[in-house]
């Protein structure tokens, strides 16, 4: 049951190339916004649930998020013969999902598809790889977690069951390929983890039950910079890039420990060891410190924030239960799927309950339930004041930052018979929902 918590919408962080739009959002959580939409405003009328401009149903089934550059809309989907990923009820909960999952034998086809944001027109899509899966999934999870990433011109798909990386320009030509091998994860529950584009590096991270090897290519061909190599075990959650007092770090969470590497070289700079558990949600990050929450059945749900400026191991031991780089670190942090977001002087955490601290001291400022109880699995994004969050029902949630919780609207956007795990992606003043089946838009 621990694990199982841990079918993660993978979280990304990075850097975006000069040559895209203000309004994109070319990365999983946007990129360096860390799910907060700048730029960006969604209407203040929607107090009753908003029609879509449109819907594109696509085939196949995928919990990537979508990602925005210009007019293009990239999504990635997984069409074999398994079916749709089931909600928390119906796999998470549903004891016949428990232990290793049965070993695939149909094909899929894995997919990377481009859509118009102004109407939802499928452009083209292109098949990256059509094989039998080596391990199994999770009935709530799918074979197209990953995110992809953006440049300019340039978009990469990762499919981690799939073993395969692929690099294709806008008009759906491919510009190179790569084999990464297929992921054994724990107990087949499938990968999550997505990739970090920043400048001219591409990060991927592959940390599994047999190995635990951060990749840093060049995003022009593939070709291997440097590898970073930690200890194996499983992770779901996706690397952020952090500005350490002028140092550029790659910032990675995986089974016991988060650990920094320097972005040029892939030197370790720093960890923090000794947790009693892995990531399905990833790190955030300001100019001050990395902040982190993470959670499974059986653990303490360790937390913690870690000041900028240093290097080293930051553990904390029995015997040495402080160190000038820990602003803070408790457990019982309230972290769930969703990765947290930091808006002013708090950050949130997000799962079937809203839970707020105060970022300078961990303080605990609230612990709410959400509307019905009802899981959040995609990742809060932030515009403006509000924070937006689409829960398994498709329902888009709108709640106030600040000190003080409060719900302003539940929008009844969610289609019957769908499930909604992806994150919401916000561009052009314009909200992309994804479900199970479909390619939602509002405005």
């Amino acid at each position: 049951m621990k694990k199982l918590w841990f079918l993660a919408v993978g979280i990304l962080y990075s850097a975006i190339p000069m040559s895209l739009f203000g309004g994109d959002w070319a990365q999983f959580r946007g990129g360096t916004a860390l799910s907060v939409a700048a730029g960006n405003s969604l209407p203040d009328s929607w107090k009753e649930a908003p029609k879509p401009a449109w819907r594109t149903a696509v085939d196949g089934s995928g919990w990537s998020q979508p990602i925005v550059v210009g007019n293009r809309v990239f999504v990635t989907t997984a069409v074999a013969k398994y079916g749709k990923p089931k909600g928390m009820m119906g796999g998470v909960l549903d004891l016949s999902t428990m232990g290793k999952a049965a070993k695939p034998k149909d094909p899929v086809q894995w997919r990377l598809v481009c859509l118009a944001l102004d109407s939802g027109e499928i452009l083209w899509q292109q098949t990256v790889a059509d094989a039998v899966p080596a391990h199994g999934k999770h009935a709530s999870n799918t074979f197209a977690t990953e995110t992809p990433a953006a440049s300019g011109d340039t978009v990469y798909a990762m499919f981690g069951a799939a073993g395969v990386l692929a690099a294709y320009d806008f008009e759906g030509k491919q510009k190179w390929t790569k084999s990464l091998g297929t992921q054994k994860i724990t107990n087949d529950f499938g990968t999550g983890s997505s990739l970090v584009l920043t400048g001219d590096q591409l990060f991927v991270q592959l940390y599994n039950d047999e190995s635990g090897s951060l990749l840093c290519l060049n995003a022009a061909d593939g070709a291997e910079r440097w590898k970073a190599e930690r200890g194996k075990g499983s992770s779901w959650a996706t690397p952020i890039i952090w500005d350490n007092a002028g140092t550029r770090e790659v910032v990675t969470a995986g089974q016991g420990s988060v650990i920094a590497y320097d972005l040029a070289s892939g030197t370790e700079r720093w960890r923090y060891a000794g947790l009693d558990t892995s990531f399905s949600c990833s790190v955030v990050a300001d100019d001050k410190a990395v902040y982190f929450g993470t959670s499974s059945p059986g653990s303490s749900a360790p937390m913690a924030a870690i000041a900028a400026g240093h290097t080293g191991d930051l553990s904390l031991t029995d015997s040495n239960s402080q160190h000038a780089a820990i602003l803070w670190h408790g457990s019982k942090s309230g972290a769930g799927m969703p990765s947290p977001v930091i808006v002013g002087d708090y950050i949130y955490f997000f799962g079937n309950t809203a839970t707020c601290y105060d970022k300078q001291t961990g303080k605990e400022v609230y612990r709410k339930r959400l509307p019905g109880g009802t899981l959040a699995a995609g990742c809060p994004v932030v515009v403006g004041d509000k924070i937006y969050l689409v829960n398994e029902l498709g329902n888009i949630l709108v709640i106030t930052t600040g000190k003080q919780f409060e719900v302003l609207a539940e929008l009844k956007t969610g289609a019957s018979g769908e499930v909604y795990w992806s994150t919401p992606a916000v561009a052009n003043n314009s909200l992309l929902v994804r479900s199970s089946d479909a390619v939602y838009c509002y405005r």
